[in-house]
């Protein structure tokens, strides 16, 4: 007895220990930065398009993969062109040929854009009652009340044409606004007397094949099962590299064919973005979710990706993680950040993130000390010039061993980048802007028909530039953006609301009775300011997220932080803010794992065309991790039942003109633990039988699956 109280009483002093030291090699939880605000990533491109900035809205550049669009950003694709963005969080957008698109607003929970022109295709695959997406027309405001697939087209008169393949849309015209359920199509014409005419939804054409083919490619994506289902690019990771297990890290994922002496964070360039400032932009294919979630770690002599476990409660989008050197006792101020030189390393799954962007106040300096930061060995240094014009880093890397050596004993920088932007750090392609196509001038000069009230456009590159430089190189928050007595929205707001409720919208001739819609007054959508012809545009932009200070204080964790970067994630459900370092309850009034499970309905059977009803965010619990010989499992049907918490599925569907309506007949909300639907089967390849599974097994020796082989990552920069 008295052997196993001595054995009892050094475990507890020996785990005492190893807290101590996994909180001091960690440091504090990873800093919320108080932004709301977010972003879609430029995930596929065929042919040409053009990228106009929101912060310098008439200057137009070509558009480039992996580029981040915000608040204000544009996008114009030219003829038989395509392009695809992958919004944070799980969202996508497709464009076709000759559309316009801009975003009026983008934050964690409210989504608006203006579709001036073109095609596109919208998947959303979860949408709680508190969120909005709103797509605003020349004549009309399209908001999407519940997930699903949605098809706007406009033509060249302004006209909207709404196909509501799964969910279901509110569309605000002429101060009223009409339901349209799913498998069906509404048609409104006119700008000044818009009308309306219920139709149905038309015959599959190239373009639907062609967004059913992107979201089967998402939905055979091998890499889905072992990140966050929030963070954008995943099924880019199966073509250029391979999943391994690490023991302390779990699964992570490592590039193919690099060049010798390849590190994270050199094949691409630094722009400026507010309200982030300077963000890495990858020119590697596959540059994206490694980037801005996750961590990188030297291990088994290459270069491995830790993800964002699919368990992490929150993932919020980061302009990249890495830290900054430059500073502190004995450092060479030919060196030193703001200098002549300016360095920075990717950060490991341990280390912590003193963001350079966001709330100041946010960002407990004082407690991030007596950190051995494991990357540091790794840092890359080039000179300020390159930095600052958007130059090629790979092609600007600077090796001479002085400079290398005292940059990788430097002090980490805390605090914005003392380093201030220029017009060259505003470019967002290295591609020749002479080619990049601009919309006709008639559709540019159309306003959109608004039915919530966007926040104000983004205060211009060359009016904030003195502001930036000011406050040492911090970014401008738009919150602290002057706005004029009249601001201005991204695009030309027409409020869907008309003066005194006065309704102009009526149906076409020719509608029936049986396929009339009952029109009702425009009103506010969930919660949101209305806009109206008095106040079109929001006063001010969303509110930022409070200062952490109580963040801080339920961050507390008892794990290293390494744990949540896991893609076999801990039972426990962990609260990530930025990569993962915390653990955290549920909060009040959300329901436990448990209850959950216990309230899913059972799956129902689906054909294979049908896309699966993604969960999201907090209303899961994490799967149990895999053994540390498992086959890494191909997404199955019975894989889409159990997704952890607080995650959001990829987009799903393929050609969602095949799925047969399944929502439910009435429009209350409901608590998140009861809206969810079903898992009905992904279309993905079909499951091989046991007894070939069992075979495989035996000849691999391992029993774990071989991914397809991965594409060699092509020339970094071009």
């Amino acid at each position: 007895m008295r052997s196993h109280r001595r054995l009892s009483t050094w475990l507890v002093f020996a785990a005492a220990a190893l807290f101590a030291r996994v909180a001091l090699a960690q440091g504090p939880p990873d800093a919320d930065p108080g932004i709301t605000q977010t972003v879609a990533r430029i995930s596929y491109l065929d042919g040409e398009a053009s990228y106009a900035r929101g912060d310098d809205p008439d200057t137009w550049q070509d558009a480039d993969r992996n580029v981040p669009m915000s608040l204000g950003d544009r996008v114009y694709t030219g003829r038989e062109s395509r392009l695809e963005l992958e919004l944070h969080g799980g969202d996508v957008v497709r464009l076709g040929a000759g559309s316009d698109l801009t975003v009026m607003n983008m934050t964690e929970d409210t989504r608006q854009f203006a579709l001036k022109s073109g095609v596109a295709f919208f998947r959303v695959p979860d949408l709680r009652s508190d969120e909005l997406f709103e797509v605003d027309t020349p004549n009309a405001a399209v908001t999407f009340e519940r997930s699903g697939d949605y098809r706007l087209d406009v033509d060249e008169d302004g006209n909207t044409r709404l196909a509501v393949h799964k969910g279901s849309a509110t569309v605000a015209a002429g101060g009223g606004q009409v339901s349209v359920g799913a498998d069906a199509g509404i048609r409104i014409d006119g700008l000044d007397a818009p009308r309306y005419e219920v139709i149905g939804l038309p015959e599959v054409d190239a373009w639907d094949r062609w967004a059913g083919e992107r979201e089967s490619r998402v939905l055979r994506a091998h890499s889905r099962q072992y990140v966050n289902a929030s963070v954008a690019g995943v099924a880019d990771l199966d073509d250029y590299g391979q999943w391994s297990q690490v023991p302390e890290y779990g699964w992570v994922w490592s590039p193919a064919s690099v060049a010798a002496g390849w590190a994270p964070y050199r094949a691409g360039r630094w722009i400026w973005q507010d309200p982030w400032g300077w963000t890495w932009v990858s020119t590697e294919p596959w540059g994206w979710a490694p980037y801005h979630s996750g961590r990188w770690v030297f291990a088994s002599s290459r270069w491995c990706w830790v993800p964002v476990a699919p368990g992490v409660r929150v993932v919020h989008y980061a302009p990249a993680l890495v830290a900054f050197v430059g500073g502190g006792p004995g450092f060479s101020a030919s060196v030193t950040v703001g200098g002549g030189y300016v360095g920075w390393f990717p950060l490991a799954p341990r280390d912590p993130l003193v963001p350079w962007w966001g709330d100041r106040d946010s960002v407990r300096v004082t407690q991030v000390t007596n950190v051995t930061y494991v990357n540091q060995t790794y840092v890359t240094v080039v000179n300020q010039n390159t930095f600052v014009s958007g130059r090629p880093v790979s092609s600007g890397v600077i090796t001479d061993r002085a400079v290398v050596q005292q940059a990788a004993s430097a002090a980490v920088l805390r605090g914005p980048v003392p380093v201030a932007p220029t017009v060259a750090s505003t470019r967002v392609s290295r591609r020749n802007e002479a080619t990049a196509p601009r919309p006709p001038a008639a559709v540019a000069a159309r306003p959109v028909v608004a039915r919530a009230a966007p926040p104000p456009a983004p205060q211009r590159f060359d009016e904030k530039l003195a502001t930036i430089r000011q406050n040492g190189g911090a970014p401008v928050r738009a919150s602290a953006t002057p706005q004029s007595a009249a601001p201005r929205a991204a695009a030309a707001v027409k409020p869907a609301a008309a003066p005194e409720g006065k309704v102009t919208l009526a149906a076409r001739g020719g509608t029936t009775e049986r396929t009339a819609q009952r029109i009702e007054p425009v009103a506010a959508p969930k919660g949101r300011a209305l806009a109206t012809e008095g106040r079109p545009v929001a006063e001010s932009p969303a509110p930022q997220r409070p200062a952490s200070s109580e963040r801080v204080a339920e961050q507390k964790s008892d794990r290293p932080a390494a744990d949540n970067h896991k893609s076999a994630p801990p039972p426990a459900v962990r609260d990530n803010r930025d990569t993962g370092t915390a653990e955290s309850r549920p909060p009040a009034g959300r329901p436990t794992p448990r209850e959950v499970e216990d309230s899913k309905p059972a799956p129902r059977a689906v054909p294979r065309a049908v896309s699966p009803a993604p969960q999201r965010k907090a209303e899961r619990a994490a799967p149990a991790p895999p053994p540390a010989n498992a086959r890494p499992r191909e997404t199955r049907p019975q894989d889409t039942q159990d997704r952890p918490e607080e995650t959001r599925e990829r987009p799903h569907s393929t050609a969602p003109r095949h799925e047969p309506a399944n929502e439910p007949s009435d429009t209350t909300a409901r608590p998140p633990a009861d809206k969810r639907q079903a898992r009905p089967p992904a279309p993905a390849a079909s499951p091989r039988p046991k007894e070939k599974e069992k075979q495989d097994d035996k000849g691999n020796g391992r029993g774990q699956a071989h991914p397809p082989a991965p594409r060699p990552t092509p020339p970094p920069d071009r």
